[in-house]
């Protein structure tokens, strides 16, 4: 569980932020550093103290341990959290709050990449799911002669996303006779999507789900894949059980939790909306606006809209309050201090890539998240 500093405690720098240093181990009790003086800056806090590391003598100061870290409009990122999950595309939200469409670009992408380390630090505590909804939600990138599809577990007895993973798929369907030749221009020209992306991602999502259970029932739809990658799961003894996609989607649907969840991804995620102009250009940024979401639905989001004062987190375990957007942003998060998997390890990095797009850049700043 993670814990929060209160707005009237004094700074303590929890550690060196040169990962080269030895005092970068969170709570490290030989660690120390000394007060170097202070800076200036237009937004508040206007005074910054500055420390100095006495191991590798980094200079770093209070705001380096900040979310909003080399932020030139810090004010902007709670709202932009806000706005990313109340079915705004970003040039809407760009007009709401009187910045540029690249700055909310910019701020989502952070927000993205803190959202995945943030989950994943919560989910570090032990928790036993033993009833749990697979499904895989399909959408597309740049054109939809790219789909891609989620994979998504949710937790049935508290409706808590624990895991998602993104795989890239060939555009199926019935089709035309100028739709088949131009996905085979398309294909030839950019290359095929591996056929074995879906059942790596659902591999993926229930390895995780599953990784402290010894015993589970899954519950998902006929999909073919699944039951190939259940048997990927050895440690687990899974009970598959299936419900036909035609029955009626009410909450007598095992897969109500499931569904209610693509439900709300439809209806907050401006990019996931069918038949909208603000599709997502590059799967890469979906993937940071479902992090998002992911944090918002578990953390922030009471689990029903009536007659409930929990959110799924709080119904796990995981926390004792609701938290707010200002919780989840009160401190930065370092990649180096979370265990990633390999999957997420590519969407933290910004590597997954929108093969018609011939530039796909990787994250690679030094200093910011």
């Amino acid at each position: 569980m993670l814990t929060y500093r209160k707005p009237h405690d004094p700074f303590v720098p929890p550690h060196c932020p040169n990962p080269e240093c030895a005092g970068f181990r969170p709570r490290n009790p030989d660690w120390r550093y000394n007060r170097y003086g202070t800076f200036t800056r237009l937004k508040p806090p206007h005074t910054v103290q500055r420390y100095r590391c006495k191991c590798c003598g980094r200079v770093f100061s209070e705001q380096t341990f900040k979310t909003t870290y080399w932020l030139k409009r810090p004010e902007l990122l709670p709202e932009v959290m806000k706005h990313a999950v109340s079915g705004a595309s970003n040039s809407q939200v760009a007009r709401i709050l009187e910045c540029a469409p690249a700055t909310v670009d910019n701020h989502l992408a952070r927000l993205g990449r803190h959202c995945v380390l943030f989950h994943r630090q919560m989910m570090e505590t032990p928790t036993t799911f033993v009833d749990i909804a697979l499904d895989g939600l399909v959408s597309f990138e740049w054109s939809q002669y790219f789909p891609y599809e989620i994979l998504i577990a949710v937790d049935r007895p508290s409706s808590f996303v624990i895991h998602f993973a993104l795989a890239q798929k060939r555009r199926s369907g019935a089709v035309t006779d100028y739709q088949a030749k131009r996905r085979a221009e398309l294909e030839k020209l950019h290359g095929k999507p591996s056929p074995k992306n879906v059942i790596n991602a659902a591999v993926e999502v229930l390895a995780q789900s599953l990784k402290h259970s010894t015993q589970a029932t899954v519950w998902s739809d006929k999909h073919k894949t699944y039951p190939w990658a259940l048997k990927r799961i050895t440690w687990c003894e899974i009970d598959h059980r299936t419900v036909d996609s035609r029955k009626p989607r009410n909450s007598w649907n095992p897969l109500f939790e499931i569904n209610t969840t693509d439900m709300l991804i439809r209806h907050c995620l401006k990019d996931q909306t069918r038949e909208t102009i603000a599709f997502g250009k590059r799967g890469q940024h979906s993937l940071y606006r479902f992090a998002i979401f992911v944090v918002w639905r578990n953390y922030i989001k009471l689990r029903r809209e009536r007659r409930c004062r929990e959110t799924p987190a709080m119904m796990l375990g995981l926390g004792d309050r609701r938290l707010t957007e200002e919780d989840v942003l009160s401190k930065r998060m370092f990649v180096q201090h979370t265990k990633l998997t390999p999957m997420w390890g590519d969407y933290y990095w910004r590597r997954v890539e929108t093969r018609a797009l011939p530039v796909n850049r990787g994250h690679e700043l030094k200093y910011a998240a």
